[in-house]
Formats: structure tokens, sequence, C-alpha cells
């Protein structure tokens, strides 16, 4: 009697410790909805990237897959809400260059060791665009414009100490020129703000800009990329105008770490499945860019210690780490 007693106790010990943990004994992952959290506002590339993602993420996993915004701080309120959620991967979120950018300034309690990567699914070249019939007809045009008055030149960049607002510094930096920064929520809001002359220029990637451009009303003045794209011969390089800046945009999802490995083994799995499709192949070439931009988890992790480092010396070079 006392072992059969002893026996039952066990299992109610281990079966409360794992409703403790937030998954039962006999749940296979995935079992229920999975949040999908990303920082920036409908219409941006991040959004984009998400939703196009998702596709066929649903049908792989086979739960509802839900993207919310969780807009605030560039990323800062998405990350604390990631790091209050149990870390058992049904919550995920988008992760990009500003995310780590808000870490690095110390805006959110959440820090590069407290993020597991998934997958990175781009790799987006940044470009300085301008209205069609705006103002100034190309960066030629632009930069000068910059150097008669200091400041005369409205650039929209989502978010400060965002990629957009680092990229168009280093080419202001290396053109000696000073623009004036106007940050936003995403790309969908700097499309707006350009439209309605707001601004004079907007930092977007082709996926937030393609779709005015192809209506005419946009048009980018010139890549941050080693050589020309190939879907736009006419757009020069910010290097072949004499100015060494390169950069893109990435973006990936990450989960919390301290996630289970088989759970996280699935998600990685399902990511790359859901990448290699035509639908996110299409995407990828329809915004130029090549399938190189997919990174599997473990590529995605290194690639997230590598650049950690380079953001906080960046931040810190721009003044917005408190000494």
């Amino acid at each position: 009697m006392k072992k059969l007693l002893f026996s039952v106790c066990v299992a109610v010990l281990a079966l409360g410790f794992a409703v403790q943990s937030g998954v039962a004994a006999d749940d296979k992952y995935p079992s229920k909805q999975i949040n999908w959290y990303i920082h920036s506002s409908a219409g941006g590339g991040t959004d984009i990237f998400s939703r196009t993602a998702a596709l066929r993420l649903r049908r792989i996993l086979k739960v509802p897959i839900v993207i919310s915004t969780m807009s605030g701080g560039s990323g800062a309120r998405m990350l604390n809400h990631m790091m209050e959620q149990p870390a058992d991967g049904y919550t995920i979120f988008s992760l990009t260059n500003s995310n780590l950018a808000t870490m690095a300034r110390g805006r959110t309690t959440a820090q590069r060791e407290n993020i597991t990567g998934i997958a990175r699914g781009c790799y987006d070249p940044q470009s300085l665009v301008i209205k069609t019939d705006g103002k100034h007809k190309d960066i030629q045009g632009i930069l000068a414009a910059a150097k008669e008055k200091s400041g005369s030149i409205k650039i929209g960049v989502a978010h400060m100490a965002s990629i957009d607002h680092v990229a168009s510094y280093a080419l202001g930096k290396a053109a000696g020129v000073e623009f004036e920064f106007v940050p936003f929520d995403g790309g969908g809001e700097i499309i707006v703000a350009l439209l309605g002359d707001v601004i004079d220029m907007g930092v977007l990637n082709p996926s937030e800009f393609m779709g005015q451009y192809e209506a005419g009303n946009v048009k980018p003045a010139v890549f941050l990329v080693a050589d020309r794209l190939e879907g736009f011969p006419d757009t020069p390089t910010a290097k072949e105008l004499g100015y060494d800046v390169e950069m893109a945009t990435w973006r990936g999802v990450g989960v919390k770490a301290g996630t289970p490995p088989e759970v996280v083994k699935i998600l990685r799995d399902a990511f790359q499945e859901s990448m290699k499709h035509k639908i996110y192949q299409n995407y990828l070439a329809d915004n130029s860019m090549g399938p190189e931009s997919v990174l599997t988890g473990e590529e995605w992790d290194a690639f997230l210690d590598q650049k950690w480092p380079i953001w906080k010396e960046t931040m810190d070079e721009l003044g917005y780490i408190e000494k």
C-alpha cells in the first residue's frame, strides 16, 4: 500500500512540474496557437517578410499562427514582452538590425544571450528613395542641396538608432553633409510621408517601396550595395559615386533562450521548409534578394553573435550609450 501511495505521489509531482513549465507531459509541440510578434508598422519590410514566411509555415506546423504588431521603443516593448513569456516556443518574434541596436542601448531587459535564433529570412539591400515627381531628381541633387544648406534635407527612417538611421548617417558622413532625420514606425509610414512631401527622401528596402515604384510614384536614388542590382540597372550605388558605404537590412526569427531543444529544432526545420517553397523564393526574387538571404538556425545564431559587438560599438560611436 505504501509503495502504491509513493508511486501515485511521484506521478502527481511529475505532472505538476510539467504543467508548471507550461507543457503538459503528453503534449506534442505545437498543439496550440503560436503568437508571432513584430515591432514595426503594417506595410513595412518586417511586416511583409513575416506574413510571407507564415503563409507556408501554418500548413507545415498545422496550427494557427497569429502575427501581431507590438511597436514602441524601436522594438523594446516587443522584446520586453518576449522576456515575460514562457520559453515554450509559442511566442516567436521577428528580429532585425534595429533590435540589436535597442538591446545595445539598454532600452530593454533583453540581451543577446536571451535570444535563440530560428532562421534568417532576408538580407535586404538598403536604398534611399525619392518621389518620382519630387523637387529632387537624383542623389546628386539631394547631396548638392544638403551641402548648400546643412540639415535642409529631411530623411525618413524607421526609428532612430536603426539600420535606416545608421545607413543614411554613414552616407552623409562619407559625402560630407548633414541630414535631418525624421523617425517613423516602419517603411509603410515612410512611404506615406514621402508621397505627402513631409520628407525629401526615405530609407527603404525594395520589399517596402516596390508597389509604389511599379505605380510610378517613387524611385530609388541610390543603393548602398557593391554592385548595381539587376532589377534596377539605372540606379547607381554609393560605391560607384565614390562613397564606401555598403549596408543591408537583415530580418529573421527568434525565440526566448531556454526554449527546449526539441521545440527549437521543430521550428528551425519548419522555417527552412517554408522558405524553400516557391512562394517565399518568389518573394525574395521579386524584391532583389537572393536565396543566400536564408540562414539556418545555427548560421543565424552565429551571424547574430558576429553582429552584436559591432552594433554595441556603433551605438557607442553615435552617442546612444550612456557612460
